[in-house]
């Protein structure tokens, strides 16, 4: 039995994810089939996570009379899946590539690499980020500004004590070490990777000249199965400092620019809409809970696109945005002035990318965004 919280600011008839906690014990990674009138006629496929306390499913409430309590959803358990519908990690030596079925998602890069000579050389990011019909959404490398690498998070300033620990955002003297990369979950609702990651510079070592460990990042990358016409993918970054005054910033100038980060290859009709609209020009500074970039990627024929979805606990909500139509969708945090990182702490950035058919419009940004907001996880 899965007991099911419904918020009250749950939009009505949109598919979304969402989570439940087991009653009682259950296989790890267990999926059923589950039925209740609010979410309409048709069964409902449930999945357990790893350790078997907690489901999600993706589903649209159909009824207003559901939200604000708990359902109880109960089903039968499936002893076989079928493959082709199953999301998963699959992990290699330099990536991991998630798929949904026989279609691609993402791709990890685990392994430090380069494209233009090694005058940038960087890991620890997402490219490429596809559509729903294989078109490929993200740059990489690209020749404007290289150093900007799919969907990735960096910032120019970082600082242990008063040295300056090399500018991430520019791959210069800086390294981010994938220490560790490995599958959680996997079937016919989502798939999760989990990562490990040290931030190391040679202006900071030790006394045998080796680099230390500035900061551990802990990732966790959640994709769910795609369902009509979105598919949603949660990203969750936490940064815990390992040496003392370790501060973080962004551009050190009016535009802040640094950390989360969609580098969009720009597709033709490009539109960028965030709560204010359409924006006809970049938008600098400007303050939403989310944005959306659409148009005509190359590899399809139709407009298609992806939402950015902000968590309401990150340290500033809702967040400042530089939003480039050559192509950056920046979540600038902290900007230009640093902010020094807790290790009772950690700094975590939670957001959703919803990646879908149409515009704005057609995907309904504003209840993804309210939906985001109303699931977030404890």
């Amino acid at each position: 039995v899965i007991d099911l919280p419904l918020a009250r600011e749950l939009p009505v008839g949109l598919r979304v994810p969402l989570r439940g906690s087991v009653v009682g014990e259950a296989t790890p990674g267990a999926v059923m089939m589950a039925q209740h009138d609010l979410f309409g006629p048709n069964p409902l496929v449930v999945q357990c996570d790893k350790e078997g306390r907690h489901a999600w499913l993706v589903a649209a409430v159909m009824k207003t009379s559901g939200l604000g309590r708990h359902i109880q959803l109960a089903g039968r358990v499936l002893d076989r899946l079928d493959s082709k519908s199953t999301v998963r990690f699959d992990v290699a030596s330099q990536v991991a590539t998630c798929r949904d079925g026989d279609q691609p998602v993402m791709v990890y890069r685990r392994t430090p690499h380069t494209a233009d000579g090694g005058k940038h050389i960087t890991c620890n990011y997402f490219h490429p980020l596809f559509g729903l019909d294989g078109e490929v959404l993200t740059q990489d490398f690209p020749d404007d500004h290289p150093h900007h690498h799919g969907v990735f998070w960096a910032w120019h300033q970082l600082l242990v004590g008063d040295v300056k620990a090399g500018d991430p955002w520019v791959n210069k003297e800086f390294l981010p070490v994938v220490e560790k990369v490995w599958s959680l979950d996997s079937g016919p609702v989502f798939a999760s990777l989990a990562t490990r990651v040290s931030w190391t510079s040679p202006k900071v070592v030790d006394g045998k000249g080796r680099p230390k460990t500035i900061v551990s990042e802990e990732g966790l990358f959640r994709v769910f199965h795609r369902v009509s016409d979105a598919r949603h993918i949660d990203f969750e970054v936490r940064i815990t400092p390992r040496l003392p005054s370790v501060r973080i910033g962004g551009s050190e100038n009016v535009k802040g620019y640094s950390g989360f980060t969609v580098r969009v290859h720009p597709p033709e009709k490009m539109a960028i809409h965030d709560r204010r609209g359409h924006l006809s020009d970049d938008a600098v500074g400007s303050t939403s809970p989310w944005a959306d970039v659409s148009g005509v990627f190359a590899g399809s024929k139709r407009v298609s696109g992806v939402s950015i979805l902000c968590d309401r606990r990150l340290p500033q909500f809702p967040p400042k945005w530089l939003l480039r139509y050559y192509g950056m969708q920046n979540v600038a945090y902290p900007g230009r002035h640093p902010v020094l990182l807790d290790a009772k702490r950690p700094l975590i950035l939670r957001h959703r990318l919803v990646v879908h058919h149409g515009d704005h419009k057609s995907v309904r940004a504003v209840d993804q965004q309210a939906a985001y907001e109303a699931t977030a996880i404890p």
